[in-house]
């Protein structure tokens, strides 16, 4: 369990968003640090990705190609699927 002591106007901000939602204050909080946390962790991602494409992008790693990709995952082209 957390406790967390907020200035007073985003206490009242808290309490009237939680009121005109239906939610309590509980909720609101729980819910607004979920998705802070979430957002954060998809900056990380995403900076984690960039700097990868970017070590590509400087010859530091090889490109694969889509055909490459799919023989790698053992993926076929839906194209050369029979329905029958």
């Amino acid at each position: 369990m957390i406790t967390v002591k907020l200035p007073q106007n985003a206490e009242k901000l808290l309490a009237d968003m939680a009121k005109a939602s239906g939610r309590t204050i509980e909720q609101v909080a729980v819910e607004a640090i979920l998705e802070t946390i979430e957002d954060w962790q998809d900056a990380r991602i995403a900076e984690e990705r960039l700097i990868a494409l970017e070590r590509l992008n400087d010859g530091e790693g090889d490109w694969l190609s889509l055909a490459e990709v799919k023989e790698r995952l053992g993926l076929d082209d839906a194209s050369d699927r029979s329905d029958g």
